[in-house]
């Protein structure tokens, strides 16, 4: 009677312990799950991100002709670009959006003695722009739509 009344309090403590196991599990996949939705960008927005922390860090090391306000209208200028072409309706359309959009950037770059917009930026900034204008079929991913108009 005994050995029973001991065997079935093991097996409940058992049962408790491995429920409790598994509910702390449970919650550390929804943490996971949770934490991967919130940190999840989509791509552009990250490598508008990754452009503007390497300007920023730049200027920790160095002293430019621009400063942190330009590299956030910099930020501004490519997001706003996104918004555009994504709602555009036409190839036409989305030209006049890359071109306007280029001669911000060129306008911006000057005001900063041609100092924002170097190699590495230009590569960055060209390939955020040839990427969403690819999404909606207006050019090849090779393709760099930009040239035209760039001065960077």
């Amino acid at each position: 009677m005994k050995i029973k009344f001991i065997t079935s309090i093991l097996a409940f403590l058992f049962i408790v312990h491995s429920c409790d196991g598994q509910k702390k599990n449970d919650n550390s996949s929804e943490n996971k799950i949770e934490t991967k939705k919130s940190t999840a960008m989509p791509k552009e927005e990250n490598k508008i991100s990754i452009l503007e922390k390497s300007m920023l860090e730049y200027m920790e090391n160095t002293k430019p002709s621009y400063t942190k306000i330009d590299v956030e209208e910099c930020v501004k200028i490519l997001n706003s670009y996104i918004s555009e072409i994504s709602n555009s309706k036409s190839k036409d359309e989305g030209m006049e959006i890359v071109k306007t959009t280029v001669e911000k950037l060129n306008k911006l770059n000057e005001k900063c003695d041609f100092e924002l917009i170097e190699t590495s930026e230009r590569e960055q900034i060209a390939e955020i722009i040839i990427i969403e204008s690819n999404k909606k079929g207006y050019n090849k991913p090779e393709e760099d739509i930009t040239e035209e108009w760039r001065e960077w």
